[in-house]
């Protein structure tokens, strides 16, 4: 992420400004979180929120994928990042509405402008019962477009 562009989460509204910022970089202070019973392939979509600092937007299209911390860098293969998927929102009421009707891939591109204002999407993770109980910190949550100041 940037000081330009900002990934939130919590209860976020499309339009507005609401929401917690997800935290950056391995902090872990506010990450993007959901407990799972692998045990019963159990899996859930997590609303969040893109948007960019006033005065500022962005420029073409902005992706939203999963990434794997290795241990020295992020890379885009690799650890769990197989069991994360992304969807546009189109007003769904909540994580069920969405697991349900959205249109599930790997990346989303949002051609839209992200301006000041909440651009909301969702992101699903996904457990199954082959998996050992973890606490999975080495999944991130990239975020690649270009920002200009208006």
């Amino acid at each position: 992420m940037s000081e330009y562009l900002k990934l939130y989460g919590g209860t976020v509204t499309s339009g507005g400004t609401d929401g917690t910022a997800i935290s950056e970089d391995m902090a872990q202070t506010n990450p993007v979180s959901a407990s799972l019973n692998a045990k019963n392939a159990e899996t859930k979509a997590i609303k969040l929120a893109l948007r960019c600092t006033s005065g500022f937007q962005t420029y073409g299209n902005t992706t939203v994928k999963a990434y794997y911390y290795n241990g020295k860098a992020y890379v885009d293969t690799g650890g769990n990042i197989g069991k994360f998927s992304f969807a546009a929102d189109n007003g769904y009421s909540d994580g069920a509405d969405a697991i349900a009707n959205a249109t599930w891939t790997s990346s989303l591109t949002i051609s839209d402008v992200i301006g000041s204002t909440n651009q909301v999407f969702w992101v699903k993770i996904a457990s199954d019962a082959t998996q050992i109980p973890q606490k999975d910190t080495t999944v991130s949550i990239h975020v690649e477009g270009v920002v200009e100041a208006v």
